[in-house]
């Protein structure tokens, strides 16, 4: 007696074929140490993963996922500050206007460390400083230090202002 199947059942069977096949092809990717394989096309661009490495004549091997070189394990903040000093001048008999011009402040590395980012704190005396730069020096070559700009502008009814500090830091790390 011949087998008959509905059409649903064929259907169900071919969508279970090919989800198990797709994953036992997909069983490689990742390979072991959770490294994934790819080809690239150097022609048109393509991408295709792969398993294993092997690429056809044309194509360039790359792969994700690698271990890399451990990273920095002596990693420093150094800090400085930018020291705004005010000028100050009357406006009218009970108000001062007071500005500090534009001036930079460096946070070093010491040593072999390079600088690996940086920046800017807030003042302690709840002034409002301007930042204009904020940025690793030397600025062509290998930076070994941060570098921050800033000015500064109150009013007030006093003649003086006291200096400002603004806390800059470098992230260091040795190579």
């Amino acid at each position: 007696m011949p087998l008959r199947l509905s059409s649903s059942a064929v259907i169900g069977a071919g969508i279970a074929l090919v989800a198990g096949g797709a994953g036992f092809a997909l069983a490689g990717i990742p390979d072991s140490k959770g490294v994934v394989h790819a080809c690239y096309s150097k022609t048109d661009g393509a991408l295709r993963v792969v398993k294993g490495s092997k690429c056809q004549s044309g194509e360039k091997k790359l792969k994700w996922n690698q271990q890399g070189r451990p990273g920095a394990t002596n990693v420093k903040v150094r800090s400085a500050n930018v020291r705004l000093k005010y000028s100050c001048f009357q406006i009218t008999p009970s108000n001062y206007s007071c500005t500090a011009p534009a001036t930079a402040g460096t946070a070093h590395c010491i040593g072999a460390e390079r600088a690996t980012g940086g920046g800017y704190g807030k003042p302690k005396d709840g002034s409002t400083p301007t930042v204009t730069e904020s940025k690793p020096s030397p600025a062509p070559g290998t930076p070994t230090a941060w570098t921050v700009t800033a000015s500064a502008f109150t009013s007030g009814p006093t003649p003086t202002h006291p200096d400002t500090l603004v806390p800059v830091y470098a992230v260091c790390a040795a190579p």
